[in-house]
Order: structure tokens, then sequence, then C-alpha cells
């Protein structure tokens, strides 16, 4: 009984009867009531719905007239998050993993898949070499960067003592 009575209580992920969201959103349009107003006064008369979902039919309502009646107009909304654009340049003539040569099928011991790894704000690089018939792993840092001179050296010295077919993707 009593974990019947706490389950009736809970306004935790369910839906709610649309009656409830109805006249909460009645409040906020006619009373402007605030979503924390709303919720305490029909949690007093046991119809348990919470500020949260009120403000986020406010944030779905594409006419704006639920959120011109919360306070601040919904100005102040830290729960979206800004588009960014991305810095990433597609490679020219790119080939894909996908047409590498059959003979690297990672059967034999030499062929090795090389990736970057690039640090906050492009400052410093890992550059990873992975041999694909034991995943055997060579990193080495790069305190330049991904620039290519430091990059080509810094694979140079660590594919040296395996001297024989190297296959990369597309670096």
């Amino acid at each position: 009984m009593k974990a019947m009575e706490r389950r009736k209580r809970t306004t935790a992920n369910r839906a709610k009867d649309p009656c409830f969201v109805w006249e909460a959103l009645g409040l906020l349009k006619e009373e402007d009531w605030s979503p924390k107003q709303i919720s305490a006064d029909m949690k007093k008369r046991e119809k348990n719905i919470s500020h949260e979902l009120i403000y986020r039919y406010a944030r779905a309502d594409e006419s704006g007239e639920l959120a011109s009646h919360c306070r601040h107009n919904m100005k102040y909304n830290r729960h979206g998050r800004p588009d960014r654009t991305t810095k990433v340049r597609n490679i020219p003539e790119r080939v894909s993993i996908h047409e590498r040569p059959a003979e690297a099928d990672g059967t034999r011991f030499g062929d090795w898949e090389m990736d970057t790894i690039v640090g906050k704000d492009g400052k410093g690089a890992i550059v990873t070499l992975t041999e694909r018939s034991t995943n055997m792993l060579l990193m080495e840092k790069l305190p330049q960067g991904k620039h290519p001179e430091p990059l080509a050296r810094g694979v140079i010295r660590l594919l040296f003592p395996y001297r024989k077919n190297h296959t990369l993707d597309n670096n």
C-alpha cells in the first residue's frame, strides 16, 4: 500500500495526464504564474507536475506565446547548446580506407594504420601507428601539432625499425 501511495506522489519520468498539463499551461498563460508557482499550487491539489515539464513545453512552443508568459521571456535559457561551426576541411582527392590494396587485409605483418590526436586549440598532437595483424601500437608526441614535416619525421622515426610494407589512410 505504501509503495502504491509513493508511486502516486512521484513526478518521475511518466507521461502526465493531459488535463494536468492543459491546466498548468492555462495558469501560465492566464495568471502569469511562474512554473514553480504552478507546480506548488497543483501539488497542494494532489496534481503533481514538475516545473521543468512546464518549462519544457514553453521551450517547445514554436509560437513563443508560452515563453512570453514566463519570467524574462525565457531569455536566460541555459538548456540549449549553441550550434558550433566545424573547422574540419575535407582532404582533396581523398581515397577511402575501403579502397586499400587487397593484400593489406591485416593478415601480414607490416600493414599499419596511422591516426593523429590533436590537442586543444591545435596545440600539440600525438601520432599513433597500429600494426593491423598484431595490434602493436606505436605513439609519439608532436609538440608542434599536426604540421606535415614534424609529423613525417615522427612517423619515419617510429617505423624505421619495421621497414616493410606501409599502407596508410588519408593522413
